[in-house]
């Protein structure tokens, strides 16, 4: 079945991304599609040019409406990563107050490594925050991108839009 599906198949390049008119409603992309055209753009590198095929009557409104709505997502993520960047702040100085709160007060050993705990959680967590979360939303951003950059071919004939037509 797999070899039949990739002789099937094989005129799609890698770095190809058919729409089908199902990924549209009302002449313009759908959130479905984008969310479909967002997640076939995910296995594509970023050191490849990414080339989306519309059919011949949604391209006029494909662009537009594809930048509408990743101009939209942009925004959320750049809000994202300024929370991000509030919320590790904020931990790392509660881990900080904590232990020095810890070691000033503590009157015995347990309740200094008690503190010494949360401080790690405190401060694990403003890591995980500054590094990790905002990388994921840096990516994100990296793949909007490239797929705002992608050249956008129509499909005139209708070729490419049937699925395994080559």
């Amino acid at each position: 079945m797999e070899k039949s599906l990739a002789q099937k198949h094989a005129c799609k390049r890698g770095n190809e991304v058919v729409l089908t008119p199902a990924d549209f409603k009302d002449g313009q992309l759908s959130a479905t599609g984008y969310s479909r055209l967002k997640q076939e753009c995910e296995y594509i590198g970023y050191d490849e040019d990414i080339e989306i095929i519309v059919p011949g009557k949604y391209e006029a409104a494909f662009k537009d409406t594809f930048e509408v709505m990743a101009a939209n997502e942009l925004s959320h993520i750049r809000k994202d990563k300024l929370e991000t960047r509030i919320k590790a702040v904020v931990f790392l100085f509660i881990g900080t107050l904590w232990f020095t709160l810890g070691q000033l007060f503590a009157r015995t050993s347990m309740i200094k490594e008690i503190t010494l705990v949360a401080t790690w959680v405190f401060v694990w967590t403003a890591v995980e925050k500054f590094f990790f979360d905002r990388g994921r939303l840096q990516e994100r951003r990296f793949s909007l991108l490239q797929i705002l950059s992608a050249n956008v071919k129509s499909d005139e004939n209708g070729e490419n839009i049937d699925a395994g037509a080559c």
